[in-house]
């Protein structure tokens, strides 16, 4: 009997309802059109906040209404009037928030004259609570989940693909989203094809090796403007426009990423840049007050130098990184469906994909033939297993449209362990 009776506990936590009968749904609908005026002013600090966070007014909960009720954390605010102040109030007030507790919940009461006196002190009060709530380490011992997505170029030149990438975007991590898990997102982008077009209305000749851009003096002003300046500010004015409090930096930006020019043997790349360093510090700093980061692929060499680095590869310098703060989840998402055995076959994707088997795709049986590999796929799969091997959590890599597809792995190419 007791087994029974944990497992219907469990389920009821599932629910944001926790088992709430028709009866109080139906109570609680009488009293949403029936606010108090104390409700109605704190409502609308709720209802759009700072927190970024999805509240619920007059909510179902078991056997009673909240006030307000926050899922994402498990928060109830309640507003209290003059007739809790009797005794046999108090005394059932005491019993309702005992058992909201029991259920895993927080609960913050204020009296209405509170919300009519000292509104700010009452939301410092909030914000203070949500602050240890976003700290606090998951019922299951876990870490706080990071979802570090890098977004290709091609979904970055067209205009459709883009805003559909970026409506997920601010659906699962804005300031109105009602997020499927406890988690933060982070997004980096490359730079699609406006350098490459200006670049050539400028006259400044572009030269390519292994799809890699050597970034001459004058290319890396062209990239600048173009990466940390339109495309940038473009993504984040658009995740604005949803709702999500989004912030545009590039790797100068506070001393986000720090690089030094790449030396190799034969091939000079010219002001492009290899990662030294991450700090970590400022961007969970910027996570912890609900600011979606959106990182464009400039970085800095501490000596005044910009450097132009591969988007790719900041996307797994960063999730490495931040893997000791976050359980986290590294997304590659571009114009394909995952990785492909056939490049040209949306339906040849390979949904999960070893170390053995990327060596056997990479180099045929006795190195003799192709390679059965896209070979621009090669370089993303290294940094996959590479981050795989420092640290984060799970690698996907897919289609940008299907973004939440992505994030529960129902879509993609999933790189994993052996």
């Amino acid at each position: 009997m007791g087994v029974r009776q944990n497992h219907k506990t469990f389920k009821m936590k599932e629910n944001m309802f926790y088992g709430a009968s028709n009866l109080i749904f139906q109570r609680a609908e009488e009293l949403r059109n029936t606010m108090t005026s104390a409700e109605e002013i704190l409502w609308k600090e709720l209802h759009i906040n700072e927190w970024k966070l999805k509240f619920r007014r007059q909510h179902p909960i078991a056997l009673f209404v909240v006030d307000f009720y926050c899922h994402a954390l498990k928060l109830v605010i309640e507003l209290d009037g003059s007739i809790h102040d009797e005794d046999e109030v108090k005394r059932n007030d005491a019993k309702r928030e005992l058992h909201l507790k029991e259920l895993g919940l927080t609960v913050l009461r204020f009296k209405n004259e509170e919300v009519f006196k000292n509104r700010q002190l009452v939301l410092e009060k909030i914000f203070q609570t949500i602050t240890k709530l976003n700290n606090t380490p998951l019922e299951d011992g876990g870490m706080e989940q990071l979802y570090v997505i890098k977004i290709g170029g091609n979904i970055i030149d067209d205009n459709a693909k883009l805003s559909l990438f970026l409506d997920q975007f601010a659906e699962l991590f804005g300031s109105n989203a009602n997020r499927p898990f406890r988690g933060r997102g982070l997004l980096i982008h490359g730079g699609g094809k406006l350098a490459t077009k200006l670049a050539a209305q400028l006259g400044v000749e572009q030269q390519m090796i292994d799809g890699r851009r050597i970034t001459d003096a004058e290319t890396v002003k062209i990239v600048t403007m173009v990466y940390a300046g339109y495309i940038n500010k473009n993504i984040v004015a658009q995740l604005q426009s949803r709702g999500s409090n989004a912030i545009g930096l590039c790797g100068a930006d506070g001393n986000v990423i720090q690089s030094h020019k790449r030396q190799h043997a034969t091939i000079d790349y010219g002001f492009v840049g290899d990662v030294d360093a991450v700090n970590t510090s400022l961007l969970k700093n910027l996570l912890d007050q609900n600011v979606d980061v959106v990182l464009a692929p400039i970085t800095h060499n501490k000596e005044g130098q910009l450097l132009n680095t591969n988007a790719d590869t900041i996307a797994q310098e960063i999730a490495q990184a931040m893997s000791a703060l976050y359980e986290v989840h590294l997304i590659y998402s571009f114009e394909k469906a995952g990785v492909l055995l056939d490049v040209e076959d949306e339906s040849s994707v390979i949904n999960t994909l070893t170390w053995d088997y990327y060596q056997e795709l990479k180099a045929p049986l006795h190195g003799m033939g192709a390679p059965k590999i896209f070979a621009g796929m090669i370089p993303k799969l290294d940094n996959a297993f590479s981050a795989l091997n420092k640290g984060v959590h799970r690698v996907v890599i897919g289609k940008a449209e299907e973004l939440l597809e992505l994030i529960h792995q129902k879509s993609g190419t999933s790189i994993v362990h052996e």
